[in-house]
């Protein structure tokens, strides 16, 4: 029999910075963090890519305390050598055990966290590009595959106008180029344009059913396009395929959220944070937070018996900070 496991989130309003000084340690190791982020192979897995980005935290953070650990020794030493009258009679110089910070490779791991999540644009990039290769992934031609080239790099500067052109002669060339209906259909949701963004994302589903990429995206194109039937038909569809990825769940979570279907959003809400939790992702921070305004909202609304009973259904307890 499965083991229960009993997980306690605080439902607080996330403040990330405390105090002034604070705030810049949270920055500067978020800087660095985020530089880490940028070279992740965005082809890896998301448990992979999880595990890395919670690395390239913990490695900034480890470096900003060593960084100051190492500042604070060389002041001391200063110090200590200016107060000496003759340092040429000095033969070493000991330092004393109360000296020596333990580095803690967890600090403010929470803060960075939340910090990335609203401020380190491509860590979206990396976590939610799925490259995962199928049949009709690439093509074969060689006309396509260039046109294909350049309009990646066109996306990536963020010309989708260049991008999109370059995509739909990529398509031209070959109609069974997967990717390329892909990023066209992302090109056309980045320019507001949801409808072609779809008609893409269905081209592309037509060669692979079980494209994840397009899957999750053509969900969000509908809902963007104010479609909410098809947004949601479209991640049961995801969950479908893959039940193991919080993202189905958290997508209909916001719908029903929305739509102030409380019990669904919670339920759908509740199983994307256990799987964010189980794979180490950031995006923890935001099912927690839907969580968190969820039980405000009902308990404004007196209403708390439903909240409770929809997290005791899922074994979560909660610990209220307000």
């Amino acid at each position: 029999m499965k083991k229960h496991v009993f997980i306690a989130i605080a439902l607080v309003s996330y403040s990330l910075v405390h105090a002034q000084e604070a705030s810049e340690k949270i920055k500067e190791i978020s800087k660095k963090a985020c530089e880490c982020i940028s070279k992740i192979d965005i082809n890896e897995e998301k448990k992979i890519k999880s595990k890395e980005i919670k690395f390239c935290i913990s490695a900034a953070s480890t470096g900003y305390q060593l960084k100051e650990s190492l500042s604070k020794m060389v002041s001391k030493t200063q110090d200590t050598l200016n107060k000496i009258e003759d340092v040429s009679k000095i033969d070493s110089l000991v330092i004393g055990k109360e000296d020596i910070n333990v580095i803690d490779s967890d600090e403010n791991y929470k803060e960075v966290e939340a910090y990335l999540y609203d401020n380190c644009s491509v860590l979206n990039d990396v976590y939610f590009t799925d490259n995962t290769e199928h049949d009709n992934s690439f093509s074969d031609r060689k006309k396509a595959l260039r046109f294909y080239e350049i309009g990646q790099i066109a996306f990536q500067r963020q010309n989708y106008k260049k991008a999109i052109s370059n995509y739909k002669k990529a398509v031209k060339a070959d109609r069974k180029f997967a990717f390329a209906w892909d990023n066209l259909g992302y090109s056309y949701r980045k320019t507001g344009d949801y409808k072609k963004a779809i008609n893409c994302y269905n081209k592309s589903l037509s060669l692979d059913p079980k494209g994840k990429m397009p899957l999750m995206n053509i969900a969000v194109a509908y809902q963007l396009n104010n479609d909410i039937k098809n947004a949601k038909k479209a991640y049961e569809t995801y969950k479908g395929y893959y039940a193991n990825d919080p993202e189905g769940f958290y997508g209909l979570g916001r719908i029903y959220y929305i739509e102030k279907d409380y019990e669904a959003a919670l339920d759908n809400m509740i199983k994307a944070y256990y799987l964010y939790k189980e794979m180490n992702s950031p995006y923890n921070i935001d099912a927690q937070k839907h969580i968190s305004f969820m039980y405000k909202e009902l308990k404004d609304a007196n209403k708390l018996d439903l909240f409770n009973r929809v997290a005791k259904k899922h074994k979560l307890n909660v610990n209220i900070q307000e």
